[in-house]
């Protein structure tokens, strides 16, 4: 059976089997491969296409067993988009890719650290004490939009406890979320009521 050549198509997905082995998936190759193929062998070569992906390598009992319910002469279509190599068979367009790097804590905290700056926090809470390289760790160890309501709590913070030396030290207002705590003013602020006492007593000696 002659076929014409095409030219490589266009991967539109990549599929991971379960060793985080890559794959690209090749629309055109899979439309030339099954174009001439009858429905029962389109469903063997679709099931030898995932198990390829999966274990990058099909068996002669696998390859048995996929097309055990096929005729000698669809088996023959079908051994035509078949490549056999060192007593396995593959689809030739699926090759694999270089693997998928297992997310790590590291890559983790780096693609956190993308966040806010860590100097606009410190900064801004204008209490530089304690290890700034261990805070600044715990400080990229946030998502951003924890980093901008600590940010948005700062100005409340120090509005409410205007002396620098009674604010809790940064390693401190990390290790307790202190950006949770409900705004509690320190500043003692003149009881109206009271003053117009004061004012009532005043105006009488006045007298």
């Amino acid at each position: 059976m002659n076929r014409k050549a095409q030219p490589p198509s266009i991967p539109v997905k990549v599929f991971f089997n379960i060793n985080m082995q890559a794959f690209i998936f090749y629309p055109g190759e899979y439309l030339r491969d099954t174009q001439f193929l009858t429905e029962k062998s389109q469903v063997a070569y679709d099931r030898i296409m995932c198990e390829h992906m999966r274990n990058s390598c099909i068996t002669q009992a696998q390859l048995n067993v996929f097309t055990k319910r096929l005729s000698e002469e669809e088996k023959e279509e079908l051994m035509i988009v078949l490549t056999e190599t060192e007593g396995c068979y593959c689809i030739p367009w699926i090759v694999p890719i270089e693997a998928k790097p297992a997310a790590s804590k590291k890559s983790k905290a780096v693609a956190i650290s993308n966040g806010i700056d860590f100097d606009v926090f410190w900064n801004e809470y204008d209490k530089k004490v304690g290890d700034k390289k261990k805070i600044e760790k715990k400080w990229n160890a946030l998502k951003i939009e924890v980093q901008n309501k600590i940010l948005d709590y700062i100005p409340l913070y120090k509005e409410a406890q205007p002396e620098k030396g009674f604010r809790k030290n940064p390693e401190t207002f990390f290790n307790n979320k202190s950006w949770e705590d409900e705004i509690i003013s320190s500043v003692v602020k003149p009881n109206k009521g009271s003053d117009a006492i004061i004012d009532t007593f005043g105006s009488l000696f006045k007298k």
